[in-house]
């Protein structure tokens, strides 16, 4: 009996160990799915319902460890993320030394291959010398007024399409800017003033035209691709040791030096030199800028004032008889690296015409009685002005046509 009852307790013991033994592991699988949830939690906050099979939001409570993956799996991908945050560190550290190679270089993270830095800046350099030397034209013409002759002189520009265009004065004749501004509007943007006597006719009509065109003073110069510009005013005192001089002094001194440019071109109002006929020439003005053109290399000078078309031959100042100019080439049409300068005459933009005189020894080409435009086009990669009067005609006949060719010197 008693052997009996030791058998009983002894599986009554069995039984309660057994129990016991569940309970433990039990506490502990609840322990560990505790420490798992907290660990998910920690990463993907309260959004695990991404991760489960077919959860609905509001089932997150109930389905919470539904998940299509283990979580020992991913606790086991703890290391992988460790791991993935070094291969992240590493591509910064790459993409930061290809910025860098970028900001050295200059070329795009994108096209690392092409790394060879010289033959970037070589081609960069290439391009800008060209478009710098880029075959290009202007034209220049004064004394327009408010007429159908000035409507055909701004249809004449638009046939000839060019970059740059000199109103060498004389604008408008009816005490007001705004006719001529009208007219002229297709072509406003492109358009550089030389101030003539009509547009100081009053301090209104002088106030609108420099105001139109930006104008701070009625002298001042600008480039455009290898070419200096540089206008001048007749119509203020331009005598040594004014305002005006002094400038024009250190511009042409400045450009005449600079690699870049390969042609300075002058543009004012009143004529310098002319077979006459029409008003009277400015030598006081011709005295003192004509001597600075043959100093500093001024090729070409622009002018009106005279109601009609004139071309000199490449001059120099004669310091003895101002009236008489050097004449340096006699060939009619073609000036290679000519010493001196031409003085073109181009009244013809649409005020009544005036007659010109008995040609002078200077003049190479006289044309009166026609409206028209002087089209000079910069060719051959810069080295050749080439110019013509295109009358405004539906002909567009062109006359005087001539051409300034620019050789570099050998070293002998």
């Amino acid at each position: 009996m008693k052997i009996r009852i030791d058998y009983i307790n002894l599986n009554l013991l069995t039984v309660i160990a057994f129990f016991s033994l569940i309970l433990f592991s039990n506490s502990l699988l609840q322990i560990k799915i505790d420490h798992e949830d907290n660990l998910i939690n920690s990463i993907f906050g309260q959004n695990r319902n991404a991760f489960a099979v077919g959860m609905d939001v509001e089932d997150e409570e109930e389905k919470s460890f539904e998940y299509v993956f283990d979580p020992s799996d991913y606790i086991e991908d703890a290391d992988s993320e460790k791991q993935l945050d070094s291969n992240t560190n590493n591509n910064v550290e790459d993409d930061t030394q290809s910025i860098k190679e970028y900001e050295e270089t200059g070329l795009s993270h994108d096209n690392k291959e092409d790394k060879d830095e010289s033959t970037f800046t070589s081609k960069s350099t290439k391009e800008e010398e060209s478009d710098h030397k880029s075959d290009f034209n202007f034209v220049a013409v004064g004394d327009w007024d408010c007429k159908s002759e000035t409507k055909d002189t701004v249809e004449n520009i638009l046939e000839q399409d060019p970059e740059v265009v000199l109103a060498l004065g004389d604008l408008s004749y009816n005490g007001n800017a705004e006719c001529w501004l009208d007219i002229i509007e297709p072509i406003s943007e492109k358009t550089k003033i030389a101030i003539g006597n009509h547009e100081t006719d009053s301090s209104k009509i002088l106030r609108d035209y420099m105001q139109y065109f930006d104008l701070e003073k009625q002298y001042y110069s600008f480039n455009y691709k290898n070419v200096h510009f540089i206008g001048l005013s007749t119509e203020i005192p331009y005598e040594e040791g004014s305002k005006q001089y002094e400038f024009v002094v250190q511009d042409l001194k400045k450009y005449s030096k600079d690699p870049s440019i390969d042609w300075i071109v002058a543009f004012f109002h009143r004529q310098a030199y002319s077979s006459g006929g029409g008003p009277d020439d400015e030598d006081d003005f011709t005295e003192t800028y004509h001597p600075l053109f043959d100093k500093y290399n001024v090729v070409l000078a622009l002018q009106g004032h005279f109601h009609a078309y004139e071309r000199s031959y490449p001059i120099t100042f004669n310091s003895e008889d101002e009236g008489k100019p050097i004449v340096t080439n006699t060939d009619p049409n073609t000036y290679i690296n000519p010493k001196g300068t031409i003085f073109v005459t181009a009244g013809t933009g649409g005020a009544h015409d005036m007659k010109i005189s008995k040609s002078k020894p200077y003049s190479a080409f006289g044309l009166d009685g026609e409206f028209g435009i002087v089209n000079i086009s910069v060719e051959n990669d810069g080295t050749v002005l080439k110019s013509s009067f295109i009358e405004n005609n539906g002909d567009e006949d062109e006359y005087d046509q001539f051409e300034i060719i620019k050789e570099k010197m050998k070293n002998k």
